[in-house]
């Protein structure tokens, strides 16, 4: 594959460089920002070798290139105009920008979230390895690997020590996120250590035993001596309240003494606020959330999983999906579990059978059916945007809907088997690693009833149209054209 010449065909088609103000990369997209938004040639992009799907969003050209070869095609345009690198949070922050408040809270999610999720997966691994290790009934053991050997039971106890993320999550949020607020992350971590400080009381404890805790008085106002474990949203609201108070410090503050009274007043007005306005705010914005989950999965049952498993893709591609990933964190930190990784894994790899479906309906040996089977090998890992735009929803809504019904379906079964993660940040087959043993087979079986469903219906539905379900290569394009 020749990326020089595919980056001066985008450029080409883009309406040259006079027409480029700036790019980026995201997992498998070139992203793109043009002064003329109407320059572009779709039609002629969507031919260039490599290219998977076009689609413009929020004042985005995105070119679908993959996995891979998306970061060669990146270097190779960047080497060729020269142009403006822009960051992918400069460009999230113009799409935001552009959406309104609500989308920029949402941006604000992901920007926290993403630098710390390597801890997420790495934790998780190393805890579903615990996990094999103490599992009892294994193999057709009457105890588990770990109580049959002191080496084990020794790797177990060590695993179960250093995979420490979601005990302290508050530690994390708090630096990622007043990093990103602009504060000094450092002071973060100091009021993330409060949040889970030892002496206090767990708030897990403190939720069945409100008489546990002792009380501060705060001139008249009492205030529980309880910790914030897995307190996301108090982590978010306190980062953002520090920033903003190291910045009025620093500027108020003399220069000749702020080295010493910028922290100082930092950390008392932080901690003052986390533990009387943004620790119970925080924790009731989490209920609330946690709640309407709650009422889908639990509460509704099967049907409550269905619709929560079939409107999470069509959430990505919004992008209103951003704060699950607290709720989640939340979840493995207050519970130990995660059920939503499992409805997760079910979405994407719905997406995937979208693709599937749609690589057997093309012509054999065309480049359709090629494009639309290197975008399903990605969902197998958790990416879904390259089978939903270069395949599902590249010529019609239908395919796309087709794999929302499957991965309803598959929600609904992992519901049924009360299917659990003991991590985040990992599905498809990589999500094989944090899923709890006992229930290993049913996430295996509720993700091939995700794939397999939207394979029936997008044939079904091809058939009911009365166009030709195969191809010798020499007939009519089919399904796409059909819809």
């Amino acid at each position: 594959m020749d990326y020089t010449n595919i980056s001066k065909e985008v450029l080409a088609n883009i309406g040259g460089i006079d027409n480029l103000e700036g790019a980026t990369h995201c997992v498998t997209r070139l992203r793109l920002v043009l002064k003329d938004t109407s320059a572009y040639n779709q039609a002629e992009l969507e031919k260039i070798d490599g290219v998977k799907g076009v689609l413009f969003n929020s004042g985005q050209l995105m070119i679908i290139f993959g996995t891979g070869t998306v970061n060669k095609v990146y270097d190779a345009f960047m080497e060729l105009t020269g142009t403006k690198e822009i960051s992918a949070s400069e460009v999230k922050a113009n799409e935001a920008d552009k959406k309104g408040k609500f989308f920029a809270v949402l941006r604000v999610f992901s920007d926290i979230f993403i630098p710390i999720i390597p801890a997420f997966v790495g934790a998780a691994i190393i805890i579903g390895l615990k996990s094999l290790l103490t599992a009892k009934g294994l193999f057709g053991m009457e105890g588990s690997l770990a109580e049959s050997n002191e080496f084990l039971a020794s790797i177990a106890s060590f695993f179960a020590i250093i995979a420490t993320t979601f005990d302290f999550l508050p530690i994390l949020v708090m630096y990622s996120a007043v990093k990103r607020f602009g504060g000094n992350p450092i002071l973060g971590i100091l009021v993330g250590i409060v949040m889970v400080h030892p002496s206090l009381v767990n708030r897990n404890a403190y939720v069945l035993d409100p008489t546990g805790a002792a009380n501060w008085n705060f001139f008249g106002l009492m205030i529980p001596q309880v910790a914030f474990q897995g307190g996301v949203f108090p982590a978010i609201l306190t980062a953002w309240f520090m920033a903003k108070v190291e910045k009025l410090a620093q500027k108020y503050i003399p220069e000749v003494v702020s080295f010493v009274f910028v922290p100082t007043v930092t950390l008392l007005a932080a901690n003052i606020a986390l533990f009387t306005v943004f620790g119970p705010v925080g924790n009731l914005i989490g209920d609330v959330l946690a709640g309407v989950i709650d009422v889908l999965y639990n509460r509704m049952g099967v049907f409550g999983a269905f619709i929560f498993a079939a409107f999470l893709q069509p959430l990505v591609v919004t992008g209103t999906h951003q704060f699950i990933q607290g709720i989640e964190a939340n979840l493995v930190a207050t519970t130990g579990f995660n059920y939503i990784q499992a409805i997760w894994s079910v979405s994407i790899i719905a997406q995937g059978g979208g693709a599937i479906g749609m690589y057997l309906l093309h012509r054999k040996h065309s480049r359709e059916r090629n494009i639309c089977m290197s975008s399903f090998i990605p969902t197998l890992v958790g990416i879904s945007e390259p089978a939903i735009f270069a395949a599902n929803m590249r010529y019609s809504i239908i395919p796309f809907v087709c794999a929302c019904i499957g991965a309803g379906c598959g929600g609904a079964f992992v519901k049924l088997m009360e299917v659990r993660a003991i991590g985040q940040g990992l599905t498809g087959v990589l999500g094989l690693l944090i899923v709890t043993p006992e229930t290993l087979v049913w996430y295996v079986v509720g993700n091939l009833i995700a794939f397999v469903v939207p394979i029936a219906l997008i044939f079904a539905y091809n058939k009911a149209k009365g166009v030709p379900t195969t191809d010798d290569g020499n007939s009519a394009p089919g399904f796409q054209v059909s819809l």
